[in-house]
């Protein structure tokens, strides 16, 4: 089997409501899709993360796809290293990354579907049957907030997530309206995205220390991992990296500087399902779990593509972090991603990723592109 063609798409994809974090507001997404075309007339699908530049991803995947054409599919450690080695990649994973998680997605797609098997089969097998997501709260106010709480604790959900670092006084009363809603039992993560200096975020952390916080997410710049373990030593709750650990070498970095109790990462940011399942494995000698990262621009393929190397790692939380459910409409057909009583999602035992493309909402989301352009964070 030879690779014959790779074609990417970029998608302008609305959000159901505006999405605030400390980084800006984001009223849409952007995400690459890409299709390999095989020999043998199958084809894998992926995406790339058009969060910062669709255009320059895409690019990306168009200039990395040249090592793929008329190789084989099940090569991929071969292409890893034409990408990051002879194409000069390597000191540039974390913008390479997101482009490249597209095209291995798409590989795995292709090995599955050729041998009729589920990728997580081919990873090592299931040692999780389903995989657990948190709830991810939106709105910018208290009553907005717990009010979206309320509806996700109904569903059964028992991990919540908030956004801050918007503000002292408003974070403080936005967590507490969410802890008021959910009550005592569940868990609250709240992530600040990097907003604080390692002082504002030992008076913030400790400030929100009643509320029972399961871990804060990356409070300060992803660089400052002195800061990161100086935080862990001084506050009353895990703290999880997540700017500041994409790739295994990270990883490696993050144990040795005590800077994390938790590695909070996905395929967009590691380069794909094999590299996650190598973070993975480094988290797991240093003794940490990880919980699987979402990034603004994922659709359910990348959910659907985490569900299946997620289901080979021993060593994770529960409250993985999925986005899908945030946009207007998915790009996959109906059905293949449910959330059930508990807020989990069962991995799907479909050959491949399981992946089935809403052609209708694929060329509505190109065209949307194609007429508005990319969407950005407003002010």
């Amino acid at each position: 089997m030879k690779v014959t063609a790779v074609t990417t798409s970029i998608l302008a994809i609305p959000q159901k409501e505006l999405y605030y974090y400390s980084q800006g507001v984001g009223r849409g997404v952007n995400c690459v899709l890409v299709r390999i075309e095989t020999d043998e007339g199958i084809t894998g699908i992926g995406e790339g993360c058009g969060d910062r530049s669709a255009e320059a991803i895409a690019a990306i995947m168009d200039e990395m796809a040249r090592a793929l054409i008329g190789k084989s599919p099940f090569e991929l450690e071969r292409f890893l290293h034409q990408i990051y080695r002879v194409g000069k990649w390597d000191d540039m994973r974390r913008f390479a990354n997101q482009a490249l998680a597209g095209l291995e997605m798409a590989l795995w797609d292709i090995m599955g579907k050729a041998n009729g098997q589920p990728v997580h089969r081919l990873l090592g097998g299931k040692f999780h049957d389903r995989s657990s997501c948190f709830a991810f709260l939106q709105g910018n106010t208290p009553d907005k907030l717990a009010a979206d709480a309320t509806l996700w604790k109904e569903q059964g959900f028992e991990v919540f997530y908030v956004k801050v670092g918007l503000g002292r006084e408003r974070d403080l009363a936005c967590v507490a309206a969410v802890r008021d809603a959910i009550g005592d039992g569940p868990k609250l993560r709240v992530d600040a995205n990097q907003a604080w200096t390692v002082g504002e975020a030992l008076i913030m952390l400790q400030a929100l220390a009643p509320f029972d916080i399961d871990f804060a997410e990356q409070p300060v710049h992803w660089t400052d991992l002195e800061g990161m373990a100086r935080l862990r030593r001084s506050v009353p709750m895990p703290i999880a990296i997540d700017q500041g650990c994409f790739t295994d070498y990270e990883a490696q970095r993050a144990i040795k500087e005590q800077a994390a109790d938790v590695i909070t990462v996905g395929p967009h940011e590691a380069g794909g399902l094999a590299a996650l399942k190598k973070v993975a494995a480094v988290a797991a000698a240093g003794g940490l779990p990880i919980c699987r990262h979402g990034v603004t621009g994922e659709t359910g393929i990348t959910t659907l593509a985490a569900l299946q190397v997620l289901a080979t790692i021993p060593n994770q939380t529960d409250g993985h972090q999925v986005m899908h459910q945030l946009l207007e409409k998915d790009i996959i057909v109906p059905g293949l991603l449910e959330f059930d009583a508990t807020g989990h999602i069962a991995v799907p035992d479909r050959p491949g990723l399981g992946i089935e493309l809403d052609e209708d909402q694929v060329a509505r989301y190109a065209r949307r592109y194609e007429t508005d352009g990319a969407y950005h964070n407003i002010e």
